[in-house]
């Protein structure tokens, strides 16, 4: 996808959104690259499919680095087609799960969920989450939203989680956490942390959002009425960390 043509046009308008902290697929395309997805189907199938081997490395690592045995429901928050969700329902048989997403992103989940034998455990809810999440959860899990958002939006998404965020309830995010100061040697190597500062620019042009430091997220997470408690790289799947908050 960081090749896919649509995706390179707003990287010829790189230098305007450094310049401006404007979008450049939106003045590019006329219209916000989500909304833009749901107008191409074949292009939106696309997307799904890259979102799902893009988690495939935190779907095996994360069941066995956090301890989600304590939990009953998990939703997970713009999970798409539910690679991520379905590894943990498996590997943990007395969880259920709430899958929630656009329809556009639900719309391969029913297969994922079938093919990891955990459809019976798992619902589909599709929705906005800038307007509410389903209630009903005791751990509201998200991987790679965040970054798709501006700081404003953010704070939106998280406080319609701490909404229905139960007594006990957390909200676990998995995201890169970038250093406070870069690190040069990691920017020239996209296999390592180099990969998270070309993320950075490809959130700033297609999508407006950008990647984090752990100031930045106790910042959001603040804001929106929770306290961040955790943050713990996740080795077999990195750049990426879990990012744990609590109510308060």
């Amino acid at each position: 996808m960081f090749t896919e043509p649509t995706i390179v046009r707003a990287w010829e308008h790189l230098d305007d959104s450094v310049r401006t902290g404007e979008i450049a697929f939106d003045a590019v395309f006329g219209t916000d690259f989500f909304s833009h997805l749901a107008q191409h189907p074949e292009l939106s199938t696309e997307f799904n499919a890259a979102m799902s081997q893009a988690v495939a490395a935190t779907a095996a690592a994360l069941p066995s680095t956090y301890d989600f045995g304590r939990f009953t429901t998990v939703t997970d928050v713009g999970g798409g087609d539910g690679t991520l969700l379905a590894g943990v329902l498996a590997a943990h048989p007395g969880l259920t799960g709430v899958l929630f997403d656009t329809a556009e992103g639900l719309s391969e989940a029913p297969t994922t969920l079938e093919r990891h034998g955990v459809a019976g455990r798992c619902s589909l809810a599709a929705g906005d989450f800038f307007r509410s999440v389903p209630a009903g959860s005791d751990l509201y899990l998200m991987k790679s939203v965040l970054h798709d958002w501006t700081d404003d939006q953010v704070v939106t998404i998280l406080r319609n989680c701490r909404a229905v965020l139960p007594p006990g309830g957390r909200v676990l995010i998995v995201e890169p956490v970038l250093p406070e100061v870069g690190d040069p040697r990691a920017e020239a190597d996209v296999t390592d942390g180099g990969i998270t500062y070309l993320s950075d620019l490809n959130m700033l042009v297609n999508v407006g959002g950008r990647e984090r430091t752990r100031a930045d997220f106790t910042e959001v997470c603040h804001r929106a009425g929770l306290t961040l408690t955790s943050v713990t790289p996740i080795a077999e799947a990195a750049p990426f960390s879990l990012i744990e908050a609590v109510a308060g």
